[in-house]
């Protein structure tokens, strides 16, 4: 086998992160384009759901499997979890069901820039962009 050319999923500005759905037949996306985090029907390409009005980027996006929930991570340094299960419904949409921005002495700014879940899968490994790994648990 060899590569091929399937689906183009766009967003208006950069895309900063993906994941794909265990039924591999949803793809997530985050970008810096306003529409923060998308859910696209595979392989269609059709989006089925946007979260909008995050005012900075998502820039990073893993599972946190034992919730079953998306963790996604921005530029403002926040981790939210967001339940997909409904994705696949007659009424798709993400909702947030989780939110933690991440504690920072004296107002420092830190952009979430990769997560990654533990080995369990019940915590969240954080990467920062001041050099520093955060768990979540």
């Amino acid at each position: 086998g060899g590569w091929s050319h399937r689906v183009t999923l766009t967003h208006n500005a950069g895309v900063m992160c993906l994941a794909l759905s265990r039924s591999r037949r949803i793809a997530f996306t985050g970008s810096n384009d306003g529409q923060g985090l998308r859910a696209w029907a595979l392989p269609s390409g059709a989006c089925l759901a946007h979260v909008g009005g995050f005012g900075c980027a998502v820039s990073a996006m893993s599972w946190h499997i034992a919730s079953h929930c998306l963790a996604t991570g921005t530029e403002d340094g926040t981790v939210s979890l967001w339940d997909t299960a409904t994705l696949e419904g007659e009424a798709p949409e993400l909702r947030q069901v989780h939110s933690l921005p991440l504690d920072q002495p004296q107002g420092m700014h830190v952009e979430v820039v990769c997560l990654t879940p533990s080995a369990d899968g019940t915590a969240l490994f954080c990467g920062l962009d001041d050099g520093n790994i955060v768990l979540l648990s």
